[in-house]
């Protein structure tokens, strides 16, 4: 069977406790989905011993701190939002650390890649929607900012960096 068909897609995972949120919210709780993201590429930058590769991993870091960044000027967070946010991101990180344990880090880098393809679509869908072009141009630059990321691993899983 294909690796890639193996692994689970967290994405879909995690879209009902998206979906859930008024639409309204969802680009908020993105924003600190961006902000682990960048958590977890830091821990896999401190874990690796290939300083190239490392470095590579410190900027996809930067990337989802620096989409996190904009996707909150964008839809700066509501106090009373908060709660209902708080209620799916425990549910969200368990699910994340259940796709990633006890994988081997390539597998881990696979199911990131396609998160970020994914993410990269939901910023994109977001963008569709706004009617301001200075916000949906900001929305496009996250997205591929999440492309930036995605691409960077699925070289390191081909051997490429």
């Amino acid at each position: 069977m294909d690796e890639a068909v193996r692994l689970p897609d967290v994405v879909e995972q995690l879209r009902p406790l998206i979906e859930a949120l008024p639409f309204a919210i969802q680009p908020r709780l993105l924003a600190r989905l961006e902000r682990g993201a960048a958590e977890r590429y830091g821990a896999w930058a401190a874990a690796c011993a290939d300083a190239p590769r490392a470095e590579g991993l410190r900027a996809c870091a930067a990337r989802e701190e620096e989409i996190a960044a904009r996707a909150e000027r964008i839809f700066p967070a509501q106090p009373e939002e908060e709660q209902q946010m708080s209620t799916v991101l425990p549910e969200i990180a368990k699910l994340y650390r259940a796709a990633l344990a006890q994988r081997p880090v390539l597998d881990q880098y696979a199911i990131q890649a396609a998160a970020e393809r994914r993410g990269a679509a939901l910023w994109r869908g977001f963008a569709s929607t706004h009617p301001d072009a200075a916000v949906r141009a900001a929305l496009l630059a996250c997205a591929t900012l999440e492309e930036r990321s995605a691409a960077f691993l699925e070289a390191v899983i081909k051997g490429d960096a």
